[in-house]
């Protein structure tokens, strides 16, 4: 199977910015988020800190 890819439909290696709204779960789902924002930076700062003592070149 061979398939041609136009180029106009590339997307850029990195985005610049991406921003999520998630107001629309809440209102239709009833959808509450179980990390605070906070939380999540910290959980994940704690994650990379773990990572890199057990492999530095990760």
């Amino acid at each position: 199977v061979r398939v041609k890819v136009n180029p106009k439909f590339y997307r850029p290696t990195e985005v610049e910015f991406l921003l999520g709204d998630c107001t629309k779960a809440k209102t239709d789902l009833k959808w509450q988020p179980n990390y605070s924002f906070d939380a999540l930076v910290k959980e994940m700062v704690e994650s990379d800190i773990s990572l890199m003592k057990t492999n530095p070149r990760a």
